[in-house]
């Protein structure tokens, strides 16, 4: 069993414990004597749908790409900035919540706060008091519960960040609800005016009801709902809004929201005992398709502190692991993808608007999702890059003049897939359509159910890759060209777009190679044409190069690992290519001018140093990531103090790389095992199509069993090893 445990209450956001089922998420603080749960919905969000195509940007690419090939790039990026911008993505929204103020209670005796993550509940002992809360998938309810056999008092009240207000009901059914603002600009845009404004009432309806039960007396009020004299309370929660469908106007009327959610509630009749019977086991059969057991140990996190030294590197890692596979189970099988914050976020203008980052974060988001056999949570990603791709068709349409779809940085609810505002390393990437397409067929190969959904998405990214390549000097390759939120220093100047980007051309490559394989007619012949013509990237005094040009990124400890996309996540660079040394040392060169802290940063370098087998490098960036990019409830940490939960399961992947890689089809267990791993075992995990269970002690294989026969490498792999559809070299 895996458990975080703590010894006193939440006194901020960041140390209280998360809940969720994919559409309703719960943050549980668990006061001695006031409870605070802050809800989210995955789809409350600002806005509504807007068109920020740009229909002059197609003659200004022409413009930008000719600035490119003469050398002129400083003003390549003043027109790409300029002429092919669109508009800011809109926000994810916080709700709101309830405060529970116990009265009649001891604050004195044992505290203990702690969140199982087998079962998905959280529980709180206080004085006495027995506190319980999970929110059911299979019921669609959040649930909390409170016992006290020497009876207690107890106050509920209701609020919300957002425009709206609270009603209750005679019979004690409350709810907070209101509408989303119409627009949230991002925070890193600072204290502008009108950030948040509600003016066009344009913008959806949400709504939070609650259903009391309690053997105590009732006394509703304006003020909330007041239990005197009980020994239990039962609060059922539901959550709903106006949102229906990311290409239509949501419902902004609160009034009939507010209706439909408390009817909804009031025809139910709970049984709190069969409701958490009903949820343990069904997220416990979920969560449990893929396991890893790093000694007894893992069991809990009671003393944080040490583990989080990285003294205890792998009880640490075992709990990490767990708990991302557990806020995926939570947050990702409902109707919306996993955004920057999982579900779960507490500000009205949220770090970087908690949209879907999709130059890393929201690929980041899914990477060991089928791996870990989390196929149900595989859906919202599928279901959000086809709705994006409906888009994307109009913005490469419009913008770009291709066929095919594509999407830039950033997108949200509604969808966005045309560049932002501002500095292009930050606005400006079109090939990221195509990255998700990527991940989707990667996916696809652990869940072969979606194989023909990711083969269209990979057509429909080829196919706007094919028409947005250039020529130059006889190769094609990618023009203007950016490289995720870096830029470059020549002679003229400094830019953030040149020609050929490693990260877009090996996205175009592995795009153009998937098609290559799941395409036919002349898509697959114009595919294989194109990638026999397209450009490499090239390398010099610190590796591979960052743009074909010969530049590197300016900031020489740059957070984004974009130019080893061919190495990981993609599958275009490997050993024996001449490109893969070159790799490798960009990687060093990176990680030595570094600063150790931002999560998904870490997260990446793990899956990176597996990937080069270098378990020295492997065990550096774990222990980093362990002491350094965590927050207090083990949520990942980007300075200065923000959530993103790309970290947390980043970090899954790189556990994974590290246990298991294949190149050519030929596996190689523990390619990059940390010594302080050096004992474990997993069971179902699976690897690019095939299913493997196995056990190390001392570093090497003991036990291996594969679903269907594979071929290893023997590096790892113990004398006498107990081999199961296990052929080695």
């Amino acid at each position: 069993m895996s458990c975080i445990k703590f010894d006193r209450p939440a006194r901020k956001w960041s140390e209280a414990l998360p809940l969720g089922n994919g559409k309703t998420a719960v943050m549980v603080f668990g006061g001695r004597s006031r409870e605070r749960l802050e809800f989210n919905d995955a789809e409350l969000w600002s806005g509504y749908p807007h068109d920020f195509d740009n229909p002059g940007a197609a003659k200004a690419l022409t413009e930008a790409r000719e600035l490119c090939f003469g050398g002129r790039y400083e003003k390549a990026a003043q027109t790409v900035s300029e002429k092919m911008d669109g508009n800011y993505t809109e926000a994810f929204m916080p709700l709101g919540g309830l405060e529970i103020k116990f009265s009649k209670t001891s604050r004195r005796g044992r505290y203990s706060r702690s969140l199982d993550l087998d079962r998905a509940v959280a529980e709180i002992r206080s004085g006495g008091m027995e506190r319980e809360a999970f929110v059911s998938y299979p019921d669609k309810v959040a649930a909390y519960m409170v016992r006290c056999g020497g009876g207690f008092d107890a106050a509920i009240s209701a609020f919300t960040p957002l425009k709206g207000g609270v009603k209750t009901s005679p019979d004690a059914v409350m709810s907070v609800y209101g509408n989303a603002p119409d627009k949230a600009l991002p925070n890193y845009l600072g204290p502008v005016p009108d950030a948040v404004g509600y003016d066009e009432g344009k913008a959806m309806a949400f709504c939070l009801s609650v259903k009391t039960d309690t053997d105590g007396a009732v006394i509703v009020s304006e003020k909330g709902i007041f239990v005197a004299n009980a020994t239990y309370l039962k609060l059922y929660a539901t959550t709903a809004t106006g949102f229906a469908g990311w290409n239509k106007d949501p419902v902004t009327d609160r009034e009939k929201l507010r209706f439909g959610t408390e009817s909804g509630l009031r025809g139910r009749d709970f049984n709190y005992e069969t409701l958490l019977k009903r949820h343990i086991l069904d997220f416990s059969m979920q969560i449990s398709g893929e396991t890893l057991y790093l000694g007894e140990s893992n069991a809990n996190a009671d003393k944080l502190t040490k583990m989080r030294s990285a003294k205890d590197v792998a009880a640490l890692t075992g709990l990490m692991y767990d708990y991302g596979k557990y806020l995926t189970l939570c947050a990702a099988r409902g109707p919306q993808p996993m955004n920057l914050q999982g579900q779960w976020n507490d500000s009205v203008r949220p770090p970087w608007s908690s949209n879907l980052t999709t130059n890393i974060n929201f690929e980041m988001n899914y990477w060991a999702t089928s791996a870990c056999n989390l196929l149900p949570c595989l859906e919202s990603y599928f279901k959000a890059v086809e709705e994006i791709a409906v888009r994307g068709e109009k913005t490469a349409r419009v913008n770009f003049g291709a066929k095919g779809f594509c999407c830039n940085h950033n997108s949200d609810i509604w969808r966005n897939t045309s560049p932002v505002k501002g500095d292009p390393s930050y606005m400006y990437a079109p090939l990221c359509g195509a990255w998700m397409a990527c991940e989707a067929y990667r996916h696809s190969l652990n869940a072969p159910a979606y194989r023909q959904r990711a083969a269209k998405l990979i057509e429909g990214a080829a196919r706007f890759i094919l028409d947005y390549l250039a020529e130059k000097d006889g190769k094609l390759t990618v023009a203007p060209s950016a490289s995720p939120e870096t830029s470059f220093v020549y002679d003229g100047g400094r830019s953030s777009v040149g020609v050929g980007s490693a990260f877009e051309l090996e996205i175009a490559r592995e795009t153009l190679k998937f098609a290559v394989e799941c395409a036919s007619g002349a898509l697959k012949s114009r595919a294989q044409e194109a990638l026999g013509r397209l450009s490499g990237v090239g390398c010099g005094g610190r590796g591979l190069y960052e743009w074909q040009s010969g530049f590197d990124s300016a900031e020489r400890g740059h957070r984004h690992f974009s130019p080893l996309y061919g190495v990981y996540p993609g599958t275009t660079v490997t050993k024996g290519d001449e490109t893969f040394e070159a790799a490798r040392k960009l990687f060093y060169d990176r990680l030595s001018h570094s600063r150790p802290g931002i999560g998904w940063s870490a997260a990446w370098a793990m899956c990176l140093a597996a990937r080069f087998s270098d378990k020295q490098t492997a065990e550096k960036t774990l222990k980093n990531f362990l002491s350094r990019s965590i927050l207090p409830n083990l949520f990942g940490f980007h300075p200065p103090r923000y959530f993103q939960i790309d970290a947390n399961l980043g970090f899954v992947a790189g556990i994974n790389e590290m246990l298991v890689t294949s190149d050519k089809g030929v596996l190689t267990f523990l390619p990059a095992l940390p010594d302080a791993l050096n004992a474990g075992k997993i069971r179902g995990l699976k690897h690019r199509g095939v299913t493997l269970s196995f056990e190390w002690q001392n570093g090497r294989i003991v036990r291996a069993e594969s679903d269907v026969p594979v071929t290893a490498f023997a590096d790892n792999v113990a004398v006498g090893a107990v081999l199961v559809n296990v052929k080695i070299l």
